[in-house]
């Protein structure tokens, strides 16, 4: 019975952890999880900026699930081997990113700051490495 309840532990832990992916091969979120629609339309001749945000893929990544916050807005959710494509205005922002309510993996809060400027191009990837601390690293 013990040897049951170590497994499942491990399964369990082992639940969380990634593996990189590629914004082109990540699956869009659905519109179900979009919070804030208005970050999602792209204005035709506009300054705004493109900032894509996507989460790693993997077999065991497939119990976390994030929120990310804009300026402390949930705008919507990430699951593993996703990606969201939002446009913003030039100013300063907040991305913060917390665990789902309803996810399997530890509760973690992350954020960054970040000055977009007009027709800018970044790229944020939330990664959960081996020590299960999710992570929204700026790679663009």
């Amino acid at each position: 019975m013990k040897f049951l309840a170590v497994i499942a532990l491990i399964t369990a832990l082992s639940a969380c952890a990634t593996t990189p992916t590629t914004i082109e091969s990540a699956n869009v979120v659905p519109p179900q999880r979009i919070y804030q629609q208005t970050y999602f339309t792209e204005h035709k001749n506009s300054i705004e900026a493109k900032v894509v945000f996507f989460r790693d893929k993997g077999l065991t990544g497939f119990g976390c699930s994030y929120d990310l916050y804009i300026n402390n807005q949930k705008s919507f959710s990430l699951k593993q081997n996703e990606q969201a494509t939002i446009f913003l205005k030039p100013d300063s922002y907040i991305f913060r990113l917390e665990t789902s309510k309803n996810s399997l993996c530890p509760t973690i809060v992350d954020s960054q700051e970040a000055n977009i400027k007009s027709n800018a191009e970044l790229e944020y990837r939330v990664s959960l490495p081996s020590d299960a601390n999710a992570r929204l690293v700026r790679i663009k």
